[in-house]
């Protein structure tokens, strides 16, 4: 089986969590990372199915959707539940919830008055982001990891969230919105910290 991913060259959990899904299961892929450039002729060029990344290529088949490309790499990779249907749930609920907290940027990201986008983003900062990392901490499981006793494509996502809401990225968005929020803080430092993970997030972006 021939594998491509491709997507934009920054750690979101959009592509990340099938980069490393499939490089932690040791499955070969390319790991095509796009500049703005190339994204734009592509994107006219109609390689894109909804004009967007990532794109999974298989044995030449092209793939879209981070959700159901994260899910596929999780597979084969041993990072998704196979014989456990709830399980497979809990993992589906985190990877929609991360999509779903990524959408309430999306107002910000688009407003040019920045007058109001830091209004937006004091929002998000004060009420919208620490009112949904509540609801997700409370469907945590209850180890180290998010759905079951073993890593999943679940904590992938929610590291990677976690990471860009706090890395300092988000204009307007408080560093340590996860202060209040234990246990995802502790679910963060903990896949953070993972030597493979570590030596890959070393290794591409320094």
């Amino acid at each position: 089986m021939k594998i491509r991913l491709t997507y934009f060259n920054f750690p979101f959990w959009r592509a990340e969590t099938s980069r490393l899904a499939l490089h932690i299961g040791g499955i070969e892929f390319e790991d095509v990372r796009l500049g703005g450039d190339d994204f734009r002729a592509k994107k006219a060029a109609g390689d894109f199915p909804y004009g967007q990344l990532p794109i999974l290529e298989v044995d030449g088949r092209v793939f879209a959707q981070s959700v159901g490309i994260a899910k596929f790499c999780g597979k084969l990779s041993g990072l998704y539940p196979k014989d456990d249907d709830l399980a497979a749930l809990q993992v589906d609920e985190f990877l929609d919830a991360a999509a779903q907290i990524t959408s309430f940027v999306n107002p910000s990201m688009r407003e040019k008055d920045p007058d109001k986008r830091a209004a937006l983003r004091e929002e998000l900062g004060k009420e919208t982001f620490p009112h949904w990392l509540s609801l997700l901490e409370k469907r945590m499981g209850p180890g180290d990891y998010l759905v079951g006793e073993s890593l999943t494509v679940a904590d992938l996502a929610i590291w990677r969230l976690m990471g860009w809401l706090t890395g300092g990225v988000l204009d307007g968005i408080p560093k340590d919105l996860l202060k209040s929020h234990t246990r995802l803080e502790a679910h963060f430092k903990r896949i953070d910290g993972r030597e493979d993970i570590r030596a890959w997030m070393q290794k591409h972006y320094g």
